[in-house]
């Protein structure tokens, strides 16, 4: 990239949180995930179940 140098990027600094943090952090995206996951499956249940009342009263 024009106007940096390899000096300059050697000097940029890049935050790292500690492991221990990394994994809690994984652990809470991996529950948010299986939240998801449930939440998903009962909306689709509810949308069956709608589907179902709509056919019943006005098919």
């Amino acid at each position: 990239m024009r106007g940096i140098s390899l000096a300059e990027l050697r000097e940029i600094r890049i935050p790292c949180p500690h492991l221990h943090v990394q994994k809690e952090f994984a652990a809470f995206v991996s529950q948010v995930d299986k939240s998801k996951v449930v939440v998903q499956k009962a909306l689709d249940k509810a949308q069956l179940l709608f589907d179902s009342l709509m056919q019943e009263y006005f098919g």
